[in-house]
């Protein structure tokens, strides 16, 4: 009765031991940040940085454009219909740069998603 029980336990730790294969266990680990997409697109993850990288200088504190419209964190984005239309439609924005395809992409459909922060 002994040995059955060695038996048994020695065949249970050994079955735990190789239940999970290497592949599977590298499956488990996280893949690192997610990309954004269409998908998941926010202002944290994508719109807020791509605004600082290419309104700011121009719209922002220090900006000689301020007066016309001062970019100011998520609520001045959302608050001013004019920012999406002469960055999407009209692509006037931003002048003296230009926005990707991906960028572009993205942009729209953030502002599809109703802006979400």
């Amino acid at each position: 009765m002994k040995k059955q029980n060695s038996i048994f336990l020695l065949a249970a730790i050994t079955a735990m031991l190789f239940a999970c294969s290497k592949k599977q266990a590298e499956e488990l680990k996280p893949a690192g940040p997610t990309p954004v997409s269409t998908a998941n697109v926010t202002y944290t993850n994508f719109a807020g940085a791509l605004f600082q990288t290419k309104c700011n200088s121009c719209h922002g504190p220090n900006g000689g454009i301020k007066v016309v419209w001062a970019l100011n964190g998520l609520a001045s984005i959302k608050n001013d219909a004019r920012v999406a239309n002469s960055v999407l439609v009209t692509k006037t924005m931003p002048k003296g740069g230009s926005l990707t395809a991906s960028e572009r992409e993205l942009l729209q459909a953030w502002v599809d998603k109703g802006m979400p922060e």
